[in-house]
């Protein structure tokens, strides 16, 4: 999806991030009264910043929607059209808010980000204690907190098979075994392994993208 997460690495990095600090206080979901909505995380850290969110469903439809947010918060909304979606943004000295709508008449979808605002840059780039291969570009680290586990997303400057074969050389030493009877083969164009660490899970995909392979990395707690 092209879901609250994402859009908060347009919309909200250029506000400001910090290594993870907990959150003194949350404000309540700006849900209207007639939403049904329900948590995805209450405290993960997308990038270095401390976040939560959720999705809901309204009976309004998508214009409603977006004029009760313009009414909730006036004058301090931003609303950005993405495709056939519309992007209500927020932002307060403590905290920046995303709201995704979609739908049609019969009513609407929403995925809500809420981002703590911090002073200072992060101190570590996303990923940067995560094995890897050199040159490899990180594009997201999202950290779940109150469901351990983790999710990376990852642009390597390899191929499937070379991609799977450093790790399956590597990550045995750092404790974790191989899942996989077979190896990814040469020519794959994708492939997927899958490793534990005592009660640690981690599932790794590879995508080729032309000279180089788009990396997943999920990896959860048991």
């Amino acid at each position: 999806m092209r879901h609250v997460r994402d859009v908060l690495c347009v919309l909200a990095l250029g506000l400001a991030a910090s290594m993870p600090a907990m959150a003194s206080s949350w404000p309540e979901l700006p849900l209207p009264d007639d939403s049904q909505g329900e948590w995805v995380s209450r405290h993960m850290i997308h990038n270095g910043v401390p976040m939560r969110a959720a999705r809901f469903q309204s009976q309004l439809p998508p214009a409603q929607l977006v004029r009760y947010y313009e009414q909730l918060w006036p004058g301090q909304v931003t609303v950005t059209d993405l495709g056939s979606k519309k992007i209500v943004a927020h932002g307060t000295n403590k905290h920046f808010f995303t709201i995704e709508i979609s739908g049609g008449a019969a009513g609407s979808e929403g995925q809500i980000g809420i981002v703590e605002v911090l002073k200072e840059t992060p101190r570590a780039e996303p990923g940067a204690d995560f094995l890897k291969p050199s040159g490899t570009q990180v594009v997201t680290d999202t950290v779940y907190l109150d469901n351990p586990g983790r999710t990376l997303t990852m642009n390597v400057r390899m191929s499937p098979f070379q991609a799977d074969g450093f790790y399956k050389s590597r990550l045995p030493e750092r404790g974790w075994r191989s899942q996989d009877a077979k190896p990814c083969p040469m020519m794959a164009l994708s492939c997927t392994a899958s490793y534990s660490n005592g009660k640690e899970q981690m599932t790794l995909t590879f995508n080729r993208n032309g000279e180089t392979t788009d990396m997943v990395v999920n990896q959860i707690s048991r």
